[in-house]
């Protein structure tokens, strides 16, 4: 396979980017079973089955999108290739690394970053530039330690091994290491003031989605969070935690609040209870306020912050009992308040999957917990629609318009899509299944008339119902009799063009009352009308 290696090869640019001019904004996913890669563009408006958009042989050890879907990353025994193209993918650059086992692309998809755990020279971590193929950064054995947290983890090494920060100009990126944290800056790849930042004992650490903004989690006496400020270092807010065994940490995905989820020791230091604290990021002082349900017995299994948005969503469980509670955040005198907005019952939840465009979420059982996908409006606070599949993952797609289930039972996967308000479209077997994940974009949303469309295109669908046990056949435009039988919850917006005013309704409504009666907060009268 030839590869471009000439750093002024015109191969990479803006064409790449083609695919977004689709005139029905059609998202694209990637199936990857065993010696094949297939593209498809997405059901659309006048488009009422996926469309083939490249296939390729090839038997790479693992595939991946990079963060703004430009380029298609594969990893082979001799290292690593990106591949991008206008109506098709071409191999575009190849990353020197033996046996290379992880990557990573950086979120402005300018560096790629490579793991390999047998190089014979070495080289654990080596981080290239995406377009010339330069080696900018090689991490040895000698100089390697485990990183400690972290998202997945292979053979010991929790990855990704380097972090970076949440904006698009990859200008920072950081790696743990005891009792201290390695940031460097991408200019030089040098550490920032030439020395780490100290922290002793850290334990964790993550980056805020959209700021320069790195908080650790430090155990001590006093166990604290810290957020703290790059380049400079400077501390931002310290909160001290107290017998806490280990925490989680959840930003909100513009960067506006910190939710820090933590198993803390009762006074005999014989049981633990989850607590919960969050801190307002960008808020003057930056406000910090617990957050407790409303029964501190119940176990929380999950927590998850709607994009873009101020609710959160909260599973939670005491026994046999599992509920599901919906939380606004409010603001006042420069306080943070909760007010609940719903709690469910249900039989069976372990998993929160928001839409990219918020409003919209997913609450699931999956895989050997039961199967239910309820589909959830958390503006209207309704049910859209209730569905029985053993999902191995949950992903929606980028706009926010649709959503798959993929199910992997021996060698054999299958891919149900689905729209975003519960309508079954089609559904895709795939024997030697290996991964199925949708083409990411740099914009990553529908608006509201996009939304509209998929409603539209839903209810104008023609086709026959097909038969769903087919093992072997891809299945298209199945649910007719689900799409005229389907109804809206009570309170759902059918006039779409006033879907901004129900995402806030919930929200501006508690925030009157707030401001027209007393409220009490730690004791303290803030505000009497």
């Amino acid at each position: 396979m030839e590869v471009p290696t000439d750093s002024s090869s015109s191969s990479f640019g803006v064409h790449l980017q083609n695919w977004l001019t689709d005139k029905s904004v059609r998202d694209q996913f990637l199936i990857h079973c065993f010696g094949e890669i297939e593209v498809y563009w997405n059901i659309g408006t006048g488009h009422l089955k996926p469309e083939l958009f490249d296939y390729r042989v090839v038997y790479p050890e693992s595939v991946t999108w990079s963060p703004s879907g430009t380029y298609l990353a594969t990893t082979f025994k001799k290292g690593s290739i990106i591949w991008g193209g206008t109506t098709f993918f071409s191999p575009l650059m190849f990353y020197d690394h033996k046996l290379v086992k992880l990557i990573d692309i950086s979120p402005g998809e300018k560096y790629l970053v490579s793991y390999s755990k047998f190089e014979i020279n070495g080289a654990v971590l080596k981080i290239f530039d995406v377009e010339t193929g330069e080696v900018k950064m090689v991490i040895d054995r000698s100089k390697f330690e485990h990183a400690i947290g972290g998202i997945e983890a292979i053979s010991q090494v929790s990855w990704p091994v380097f972090r970076w920060s949440g904006r698009n100009d990859d200008k920072y990126l950081a790696r743990i290491e005891k009792n201290a944290i390695y940031i460097y800056e991408t200019k030089t790849f040098g550490l920032i003031d030439n020395e780490p930042l100290k922290a002793e004992n850290v334990m964790d650490f993550c980056w805020s989605p959209t700021d320069p903004i790195i908080t650790l989690f430090v155990p001590t006496d006093d166990d604290e969070v810290q957020p703290a400020r790059v380049p400079s270092k400077e501390e931002l807010k310290r909160k001290n935690l107290n017998g806490v065994r280990d925490c989680k940490m959840f930003w909100q995905s513009n960067g506006e609040y910190l939710a820090v989820m933590f198993n803390q020791f009762n006074e005999t230091r014989d049981s633990t209870y989850q607590r919960f604290v969050i801190f307002g990021i960008k808020d003057p002082g930056i406000p910090i306020e617990d957050f407790e349900l409303e029964n501190n017995n119940d176990m929380i299994i999950a927590f998850a912050w709607e994009p873009k948005g101020q609710r959160f969503a909260v599973i939670h469980a005491l026994g046999e009992r599992r509920n599901v509670s919906f939380y606004s955040v409010l603001k006042a005198h420069n306080r943070l308040q909760f007010s609940k907005l719903v709690t469910l019952d249900v039989e069976q939840a372990g998993s929160l999957h928001w839409s990219p465009v918020g409003r919209f979420i997913i609450v699931a059982a999956m895989k050997g917990c039961g199967g239910d996908l309820i589909f959830y409006d958390a503006a209207a606070l309704g049910t859209l629609a209730t569905e029985n599949f053993a999902a191995a993952n949950i992903e929606w797609s980028p706009t926010g318009g649709y959503v798959a289930a993929i199910s992997d039972e021996m060698d054999v996967g299958r891919v149900m899509i689905w729209s975003f308000f519960g309508v079954l479209l089609c559904q895709i077997p795939r024997r030697k299944f290996k991964q199925f994940c949708w083409r990411p974009r740099s914009s990553s949303s529908f608006s509201m008339d996009e939304m509209q469309a998929v409603l539209e295109a839903v209810n104008n669908l023609d086709g026959s119902l097909a038969n769903l046990n087919n093992e072997d056949k891809d299945v298209f435009t199945l649910s007719m009799e689900q799409c005229q039988t389907w109804e809206a919850p009570e309170g759902w917006d059918r006039c779409w063009t006033e879907i901004s005013r129900m995402m806030n309704k919930n929200r501006n409504a508690a925030l009157e009352e707030l401001e027209t009666k007393e409220v009490t907060l730690d004791g303290q009268t803030l505000v009497e009308n």
